[in-house]
């Protein structure tokens, strides 16, 4: 029988109120575990890999590419 069974059987004696306090800290648990980003620099390291040949090199700076998207979106001429 697994862990999570012999919790169950457990969980159905108890009345609702104490069930309720337990979800919570189990919440509490999974939110932690949740939150924490494992090898970031690993992730950082593919969200590069991904990105590389999305946008095409035009040599512009990013400056250049700012104030570009910002003529585009709100038509401010210099």
């Amino acid at each position: 029988m697994s862990t999570l069974e012999k919790s169950i059987q457990l969980l159905n004696k108890l009345p609702e109120r104490d069930i309720e306090t337990i979800y919570t800290f189990i919440q509490f648990v999974s939110s932690q575990h949740s939150s924490e980003t494992p090898n970031t620099e690993e992730n950082i390291d593919e969200v590069l890999k991904n990105l590389i040949g999305s946008v095409p090199d035009n040599g512009k700076t990013p400056e250049e590419y700012k104030a570009e998207r910002i003529q585009e979106q709100y038509g401010i001429i210099d």
